[in-house]
């Protein structure tokens, strides 16, 4: 009888059904190792450090990712004390305690961190130093002086790397292109609790700008050569270049501008720079259609020739029709010594307006010149205007030759809807019987806006107007030189230019002076929508003495792309009309 004989286990083979039971086993833990629900509570901190310290806690991360196993819980929760200290050295504090503790309740987990910060490290010294051609630059010694690290401060990471950066920035502008730190170093002793700074800038050559040279177009070199706020040999700054270039788009001569510093062709640390240019079309036509309650439905169709000569000469024409009124002008502009902000300008307009009670023809005749003056633009005028006008019992023609100036300045973050920002305008005109006039008068007149950001969703807006008229009889003053209030951009519940004085008849005449304030609140809610309350008071009459009259009402807002859309129900409070409703839309300053 045959029979076969069974084969024996070796102690290998028994090694490896050991481990593969073993793996099997683990396999197995990992299955039912089931995510579980986790809450880390971090106390004795607050922003920003609580949120670095969240940021990089791998316990809280992978929480919020992807949810963490038991097994992973305990791990990360281990290595959390050491990534909380590490998140708090860049602040400064390397003396932290944290006293953690981890709590199972069924499946939900806690996971608890009180942390004490100790005394955070300080600079016991600051050594910054300059080497190189700008080691006597007056500029660089300020900055130098004005090192924002000083003795005593907390040793905040993020503070040196941006006083570094700005030290070396203050050098780059100042032409020193190639200033490089020859040693920058934070040392900490976590210890002694203080830190110390070592930092040597060499600065390297001060570069200066060379020739700037410009294309063959079809406006004149001298022309170009007049936007350029900077001269041969002056040191080189790239701000300066900014600036030529954003004056040569404003300018709107030109398609496409392109500055170009030619560094590679430098002699010696002299920086010629080449201007690329490519010109607009000489003709420009607009068309536009619009509504406002004030004026219904409006139209405009405008022409405009942007280049008549090599001189960068301009002449244009436009036609603005509403429901009460047209306006046809022409006008005529060149470029001064500051073509960027001066100009002198000639004007003909044609103005007929028509309310429910005024009727007015107006032909002008006017020149005006605009210049800058520091932060305000500066406007003389001189104008011819014959009128022919209708209010309430007066029914008259008057020719004036109007002098006049005016100063206006706008600051803003951003001029179509601003979180910051305001504009301010002073204007004052007359005119004189013995000067081609047929009556004497002198008028005053201040506007301003005023707009903040109030939280993350609010702004505050507030706007007022005061104006004021030196003459003998108002019945001689056009209507165009009268003052009115109310309508959508005066005193809303109350029908345009429905305030102010009356005559006999009951008809709203205009007045000598005119007070006027608005204060808004607008509210963000979601997008570009939100809502708004207001309140608007003021009046326009012939004596101080007489009262200001009030409206009130809620708006929704829309954000677009060439400003705020305004809708607007609002009522006349002190007296009793209907609801009014106003629709306006354009940039905010």
């Amino acid at each position: 009888m045959y029979s076969q004989p069974v084969a024996s286990s070796s102690p290998a083979s028994i090694g490896l059904t050991i481990r593969r039971l073993l793996l099997a086993i683990l396999l197995f833990v990992m299955m039912v190792d089931v995510r579980a629900a986790l809450q880390v509570r971090v106390e004795g901190i607050e922003e920003p450090l609580l949120g670095n310290v969240l940021a990089l806690l791998t316990l809280q991360r992978e929480r919020e990712t992807q949810g963490l196993s038991k097994s992973h819980i305990r791990r990360y929760f281990q290595r959390a004390p050491g990534e909380i200290r590490n998140a708090l050295e860049p602040y400064g504090y390397y003396a932290v305690q944290v006293d953690s503790r981890l709590e199972a309740e069924g499946e939900d987990w806690l996971a608890e961190f009180r942390i004490e910060l100790g005394e955070p490290v300080r600079y016991r010294a600051v050594n910054v130093s300059l080497g190189g051609a700008g080691e006597q630059d007056a500029v660089l010694k300020e900055a130098k002086a004005g090192f924002s690290l000083q003795q005593g401060q907390v040793a905040v990471h993020s503070d040196y790397e941006a006083a570094k950066a700005k030290l070396q920035k203050t050098a780059i502008e100042q032409g020193y292109l190639d200033a490089v730190y020859l040693r920058h170093e934070l040392r900490i002793d976590p210890a002694a609790g203080d830190a110390e700074v070592y930092l040597q800038l060499d600065t390297g050559p001060q570069y200066r700008f060379g020739e700037v040279t410009f294309p063959p177009v079809e406006l004149s070199e001298k022309l170009l050569r007049r936007y350029i706020t900077f001269q041969p040999d002056q040191p080189y700054s790239y701000r300066r270049l900014l600036d030529l270039q954003r004056a040569l788009e404003d300018s709107d001569y030109f398609e496409t501008v392109e500055v170009v510093p030619m560094q590679d062709l430098a002699q010696g640390a002299v920086i010629p720079v080449q201007v690329e240019l490519d010109t607009r079309k000489r003709n420009k036509y607009s068309v536009g259609l619009g509504f406002g309650t004030d004026t219904g439905v409006r139209g405009l169709l405008g022409w405009e020739n942007r280049r008549v000569n090599r001189h960068g000469h301009r002449m244009g024409a436009s036609l603005r029709g509403s429901e009460i009124g047209s306006v046809l002008k022409a006008n005529y502009s060149l470029p001064l010594a500051k073509p960027r902000t001066d100009r002198l300008e000639f004007t003909a307009a044609l103005v007929d307006e028509e309310t429910d009670n005024t009727d007015s023809s107006l032909k002008k005749l006017a020149l005006g010149r605009t210049v800058a003056r520091k932060r305000w633009r500066e406007t003389l005028s001189l104008s011819y205007e014959r009128e022919d006008y209708q209010v309430g019992l007066t029914d008259e023609s008057t020719s004036l030759l109007i002098p006049g100036i005016s100063y206006m300045q706008v600051r803003a973050d951003n001029r179509l809807v601003p979180s910051r920002g305001w504009r301010v305008q002073f204007d004052l005109r007359g005119a004189a019987e013995t000067l081609l006039s047929d009556t004497s008068f002198v008028q005053s007149e201040v506007r301003g806006k005023w707009i903040r950001s109030l939280g993350t969703h609010g702004r505050v807006i507030a706007r007022a107007e005061a104006g004021t008229t030196w003459v003998d009889e108002v019945d001689l003053l056009p209507v165009s030189v009268r003052f009115f209030a109310g309508g959508d951009q005066s005193v809303r519940g109350y029908d345009f230019q429905k305030l102010g004085p009356r005559d006999a008849s009951g008809e709203v005449v205009g007045g000598r002076h005119l007070v006027f304030g608005s204060l808004e609140y607008e509210h963000r809610l979601a997008g570009n929508w939100g809502v708004a309350a207001f309140v608007d008071t003021g009046n326009a009459f012939d004596s101080f003495s007489e009262g200001l009259e009030t409206g009130a009402g809620i708006g929704l807002r829309w954000k677009s792309p060439i400003g705020m859309v305004r809708v607007d129900v609002a009522a006349a409070v002190s007296q009793d009309h209907a609801l009014r409703l106003h629709f306006t839309l354009g940039p905010d300053l």
